[in-house]
């Protein structure tokens, strides 16, 4: 008998994201702050360097599955930086660190590989395009 695996909510697997996004940041010495509201537009955590003690802020985007990564293009902000977290039911967590432009790099990169429109609706890149950027924590502030 085969095992049937469990569809999981994207609620359940955001909400998982972004703790084990703050818990790897506070490992680093970063302060965290969650951002309150289900409808923050821009990030998801506040986020204190260690070192230089500077705020800026984390959008945090889950998978739980080898999926492509939603992500919206947003305002550019010298001090936005994306966490992309693997965070899957039976294996351990992979975190994915990106700085708001090598987000949109590779979201051009995909519309145009996709031949869609630069105003394509809904955006992202597929999930390998994150694998260079596996525990990349050294783009963050310190």
């Amino acid at each position: 008998m085969s095992e049937v695996k469990e569809k999981r909510s994207g609620h359940r697997t955001q909400w998982a994201a972004q703790f084990a996004g703050a818990s790897e940041l506070c490992k680093r010495g970063y302060e965290v702050s969650f951002t309150m509201g289900n409808r923050t537009p821009l990030a998801d955590l506040m986020v204190v360097s260690p070192v230089r003690k500077e705020m800026f802020l984390v959008d945090v985007k889950g998978l739980y599955r080898k999926n492509p990564w939603i992500v919206k293009r947003k305002p550019v902000r010298d001090n936005l930086f994306y966490i992309l977290a693997f965070v899957p039911t039976d294996e351990d967590n992979q975190f994915f660190v990106l700085t708001q432009e090598t987000a949109d790099l590779l979201i051009r990169k995909e519309l145009s590989r996709l031949k869609r429109p630069d105003d394509y609706p809904v955006t992202g890149f597929d999930w390998k395009l994150g694998i260079p950027h596996k525990n990349a924590w050294q783009v963050l502030p310190d």
